[in-house]
């Protein structure tokens, strides 16, 4: 255990040295979300973790299995392989509940309502508390995510959309192309390019896109760290200025 605790100690030092910022975590995740307290995650076989935040490895195991999750400030949200949604306490507490509805991507984190897309790219919102009382949104997006002020989505040409959270007024394109984003930073929105390079922009964000150093097919901010997978599934944490 102690040659294990030091490997890892090693990896995250030469991430640090060589400048990237990002420390990889112990662990194998294909989807990963974090809120200020909790990060949550769904691996290949789609088994579902959570790990307290700032996460350094150490992962429980949560019954259940989704396939995509999110992590709001109460309670974390999630699809299965069979697009059904379902949502339990952030910290884990409790049991899953089944919520009416079909999605395949689903956002706990914005600000007042709970936002998804379905298998047509279909778009929805739910306020919260959200019991499955859904209303269909103008539009087509293949994944969002929810902000405090905006939310935000890609579409299937990785084309960039903004609204306010509330779902008032029409979306506005941003120029980049993302394959995934994620509103939840601070001060910024980050997200992937089709190519796993990742960006930052500052928010409200009309495309000033700034690259970051590194690669991941998919992160999430938080108030206090950015987190990220990549193609392999492997873990990253970075402390970058959100």
């Amino acid at each position: 255990m102690q040659q294990l605790k030091a490997f890892w100690w090693l990896v995250a030092c030469f991430a640090a040295v060589c400048g990237q910022n990002w420390v990889q975590i112990p662990g194998g995740l294909k989807h990963v979300s974090a809120s200020v307290n909790y990060v949550w995650g769904v691996n290949a076989a789609d088994q579902i973790y959570i790990c307290p935040n700032p996460c350094t490895g150490q992962w429980t195991h949560i019954p259940g299995g989704l396939k995509q999750i999110d992590a709001g400030d109460m309670e974390v949200w999630g699809v299965n392989c069979n697009d059904d949604i379902y949502k339990r306490n952030v910290d884990g507490s409790g049991s899953w509940i089944h919520l009416p509805g079909k999605l395949k991507h689903v956002s706990a984190s914005g600000n007042g309502y709970i936002w998804g897309v379905n298998s047509d790219d279909n778009i929805f919102k739910c306020k919260k508390p959200c019991t499955g009382g859904w209303e269909q949104v103008p539009g087509k997006l293949k994944q969002i995510d929810g902000g405090y002020n905006y939310v935000y989505g890609v579409n299937n040409n990785n084309d960039i959309f903004t609204l306010p959270v509330d779902g008032s007024g029409s979306w506005r394109q941003i120029p980049g192309k993302l394959k995934h984003v994620s509103a939840s930073g601070t001060h910024s929105i980050f997200g992937t390019g089709p190519d796993d390079t990742i960006w930052r922009c500052k928010k409200p964000c009309i495309g000033e896109w700034e690259k970051i150093d590194g690669a991941l097919k998919q992160c999430d901010a938080t108030i206090n760290g950015l987190y990220g997978v990549n193609s392999g599934d492997a873990i990253y944490r970075s402390a970058l200025g959100l």
